[in-house]
C-alpha cells in the first residue's frame, strides 16, 4: 500500500492559519466554507460535493475549476491537508506563511511517483529541508531536534511517520482525529494558459 499525502501545519490554532490563508494565497478566492462537521466523514463528504475539475480546454475565468482544503487541529498544530501538493511545495508562500503564524511544516508523500519532503519554516525563513526523489536524498539546514534518532540519509515514508509522530502529530492512519474540522472551498482565477 503507497502513501499519498501532503500536509501543511501551522503552530497555532484552525482560526488563525484561516485568517492567514487568504493574505498568503490571495490568488485563490475562499466561494465556500463549512465548520462543525460532526465527524471527518461528514468532512471527505462535503469536500467530494464541492469539488469540481475543469481541464485547460475548458477553463475560462468564469468556469474555474474548485479545490477544497479542509483544516483540523492536532494538538498544538493547525493542520491542512493538501492533496494537490501546490501549497505544500509553494516555498515563497510558506516562508510569507511562517512570518504570520509562526513555526510552519510541510509533510508531502507521494509513492506513485517515489518522493517525499520534509520542510520547517520559521519567521519567514526555511530552516530545514529534506528531499527524498526516486532514491537520492538531499536535505537543507541543521538538523532539528526532532530528527534524532531517524535516517534521514533513507528518508522516505518510515522516517516521514516517526518525524511528524516526533512533532507530536496524530498517526497517518487516524488524521484527522479532531472532529473540529473545517473546509474552504477555492477557485484560482489566474490564466495559466501562457505558461
Amino acid at each position: 500500500m503507497g502513501m499519498h499525502i501532503g500536509l501543511v501545519a501551522a503552530k497555532g490554532s484552525v482560526a488563525q492559519f484561516r485568517d492567514a490563508f487568504s493574505i498568503v494565497w490571495p490568488q485563490l478566492e475562499i466561494v465556500a466554507s463549512a465548520e462543525n462537521f460532526p465527524d471527518p466523514n461528514a468532512m471527505w463528504q462535503w469536500k467530494e460535493s464541492h469539488e469540481e475539475f475543469v481541464s485547460a480546454a475548458d477553463w475560462t475565468k468564469d468556469n474555474a475549476s474548485r479545490q477544497v482544503y479542509c483544516f483540523w487541529q492536532d494538538g498544538p498544530w493547525a493542520v491542512l491537508l493538501d492533496e494537490s501538493y501546490l501549497l505544500s511545495s509553494d516555498e515563497e508562500a510558506l516562508k510569507v506563511l511562517s512570518s504570520k503564524v509562526g513555526t510552519v511544516l510541510t509533510f508531502v508523500v507521494e509513492t506513485a511517483g517515489g518522493c517525499a519532503f520534509f520542510a520547517c519554516y520559521e519567521n519567514g525563513t526555511l530552516r530545514r529541508e529534506i528531499s527524498y526523489n526516486d532514491g537520492e536524498v538531499s536535505t537543507d539546514g541543521e538538523p532539528l531536534p526532532e530528527e534524532t534518532g531517524i535516517n534521514v540519509n533513507h528518508y522516505y515514508m518510515n522516517e516521514t511517520e516517526a518525524l511528524w509522530n516526533a512533532f507530536g502529530f496524530s498517526r497517518y492512519d487516524e488524521m484527522p482525529t479532531s472532529e473540529e474540522c473545517q473546509a474552504i472551498c477555492v477557485v484560482d482565477h489566474t490564466d495559466y494558459g501562457g505558461l
